[in-house]
């Protein structure tokens, strides 16, 4: 969790760092709403393996809507409030990423995890639609991965920030970062898949750190393992179209994610800032009883 100090430095850092984009975002709970394409790689094929990393998973996607949130249940749960503060091509802009990274989970005893996965990351970017064809993020057949140029005009622009799916929504296995309903089949597949987010404050993209880092890392949902940033819950559904080849499977994703945005002071933060104001009460009352000269 970031300090207080270390995020009013990076946020006056910011101010001249990026120009800011259409969208900012309100603090308080958030509830974003993704739609995409991704290859899914099954029977022990791969869909990118590069630096020692065996990746099954990757995609695309666009932020279409974007609310606050009403707060279901405390650290847990999150609906949209409507009407939506932000929507695709809002104001000339556009929120888009890639998710990426993502490798083939160890067996859990949560009987929903039928094809866990561990690690992978998410990067988040807003794009000037004035500046870039906003038909460069048409979602079209991918062929087989090919590292970021694959995913150009879903990675271009300001980058937003990099989340890092962790661990603790598999309660059968401390090392899943993602439980999927369904195993995928070229016979047709429809699942859902559960997974939690860390922001990764420190990632930087051309040298740049994420410009909705500091807020979206805010430690607000709870699970077992540790308290964690953002909340993703998507559908999977098979889309030929998509496919890469023997045992790369496409499809379509629809992909609520949950956030709070917004700092959250440490306990030990906390705690230093109460013992300072009781200082400077017991101060004031000190001068309040000095006789005047």
């Amino acid at each position: 969790m970031k300090k207080l100090l270390a995020f009013a430095a990076t946020a006056v850092m910011s101010v001249g760092a990026y120009a800011a984009p259409a969208i900012a975002l309100p603090d308080g709970p958030l509830y974003l709403k993704f739609t995409g394409q991704e290859q899914i790689a099954t029977n022990g094929a791969t869909t990118w393996n590069a630096n020692g990393v065996k990746e099954i998973n990757w995609g695309v996607f666009s932020v279409e809507t974007l609310y606050k949130g009403n707060v279901v249940v405390p650290h847990d749960s999150v609906n949209p409030i409507t009407p939506a503060i932000y929507a695709n091509g809002f104001s000339g802009g556009q929120i888009t990423g890639m998710f990426y990274g993502v490798q083939a989970g160890t067996a859990s005893t949560d009987p929903l995890n039928a094809f866990p996965a561990t690690g992978g990351y998410l990067d988040l970017y807003w794009r000037d639609t004035s500046k870039m064809s906003a038909s460069s993020t048409d979602i079209s057949p991918a062929g087989v991965r090919c590292g970021y140029s694959c995913a150009t005009g879903f990675t271009e622009g300001t980058f937003l920030a990099r989340i890092m799916f962790d661990t603790g929504m598999d309660t059968g296995n401390t090392t899943n970062t993602i439980v999927g309903t369904t195993i995928p089949s070229s016979n047709g597949f429809s699942g859902v898949a559960d997974s939690y987010g860390s922001v990764v404050a420190d990632a930087t993209v051309n040298g740049m750190t994420g410009l909705w880092a500091n807020q979206l890392d805010s430690n607000w949902f709870s699970s077992y393992l540790g308290l964690r940033d953002l909340r993703f819950k998507n559908s999977y559904n098979y889309n030929p179209t998509w496919n890469g080849g023997a045992n790369i499977l496409g499809a379509r994703i629809d992909d609520p994610a949950q956030a709070y945005s917004g700092t959250v002071p440490e306990p030990g933060v906390l705690s230093l800032m109460g013992l300072a104001m009781v200082g400077m009460g017991a101060a004031l009352r000190r001068r309040e009883k000095k006789p005047a000269k």
